[in-house]
């Protein structure tokens, strides 16, 4: 695991010295300094009910959104994982994704496939005088591709992805990299055990649409699940974003089962970055899931005080 982190640094390095990344990078003083702001949008309910901690435990066709290294727990499985999501984001935008998840036959091996949609709704035009000159629609897609292999207890794996933003008839497309590891057990706080999850998201060269060329938002996120019981696990991750000061999010998740192979599930989190700034309930996350084994459903609750609330349903479905 450690060996997985220093290289991951390592490969982070190489871009910073190529101007992949902007100037002073890792700090707020970077802010708005990035294009293809829609890859910051997390792909999942699961995942965002719990405050965004989730490189410890994305897992199923979800993970290729998360961490690709989660795709390693479908390994030996048997069983296919498509999934299918739906983001209502603040005024008129939303996004979607879909994925779609294979275990290979050699019991080890995992190949996986997404797209991720986005629209951030009709936006008012103007020109150089401040005149309105009509409205137009800003819309962003990703379409993705992994592997992901299973090693014991743990698992690693890697995300190739073509991304393309359009604005106001001007469009732009670049390439980006996911990496992702997950280690199961790795150690314990009293009788729980703890499971750890280190991912790399949009490693790439920077996209152009119209202007300047502006870099990717890249960003690492490691944490940590403990299970303090078979019923309940907490988390905790941290986040470097390449654009913002590094913060921690907290979460949890209550399991409940029932019947032969079901169960229900309670989640909360807090993200720490949300509730800069902004009053309210910003920064608290909540939600919940039911898994009827071949079928589950998750929804997400995630405020942002003032300028609204944002609600995320996925369904997932194995065959």
């Amino acid at each position: 695991m450690i060996r997985a982190v220093l290289a991951a640094v390592l490969l982070a390095a190489v871009p910073a010295s190529a101007g992949f990344f902007p100037d002073a990078p890792f700090s707020d003083a970077a802010a708005g300094t990035t294009g293809a702001a829609f890859l910051r949008i997390p792909s999942g309910a699961r995942g965002e009910a719990m405050g965004g901690a989730n490189s410890a435990t994305a897992e199923g066709a979800e993970a290729l959104f998360w961490n690709p290294g989660g795709l390693g727990r479908l390994a030996g499985g048997g069983r296919s994982e498509a999934t299918v999501g739906y983001n209502a984001l603040l005024e008129s935008s939303y996004a979607g994704a879909l994925g779609y998840a294979r275990p290979l036959a050699d019991g080890r091996s995992v190949l996986a496939a997404g797209l991720v949609y986005h629209s951030a709704g009709e936006v008012e035009g103007y020109d150089r005088f401040a005149n309105p000159n009509g409205s137009f629609s800003p819309t962003d897609l990703c379409f993705s591709g992994a592997y992901a292999r299973h090693f014991e207890a743990l698992s690693a794996g890697a995300a190739l992805k073509l991304v393309r933003s359009e604005i106001a008839g001007s469009a732009g497309t670049t390439f980006a990299l996911d990496l992702g590891v997950q280690a199961d057990r790795v150690s314990a706080i009293g009788e729980g055990p703890v499971d750890l999850g280190a991912s790399l998201r949009n490693l790439g060269p920077a996209i152009q649409v119209g202007g300047a060329a502006d870099p990717l938002p890249f960003a690492i996120q490691m944490g940590a699940r403990w299970h303090v019981s078979p019923q309940m696990a907490m988390l905790l991750d941290g986040f470097m974003p390449v654009d913002a000061d590094p913060y921690p999010a907290l979460g949890g998740e209550f399991t409940q089962p029932f019947g032969a192979a079901s169960k229900g599930q309670l989640r909360f989190g807090y993200n720490v970055q949300r509730q800069r700034g902004i009053d309210g309930l910003t920064g608290l996350t909540g939600g919940g899931g039911l898994d009827l084994d071949r079928m589950r459903v998750d929804y997400a609750w995630v405020p942002f005080g003032e300028l609204g609330t944002t609600h995320k349903l996925t369904l997932a479905f194995k065959f």
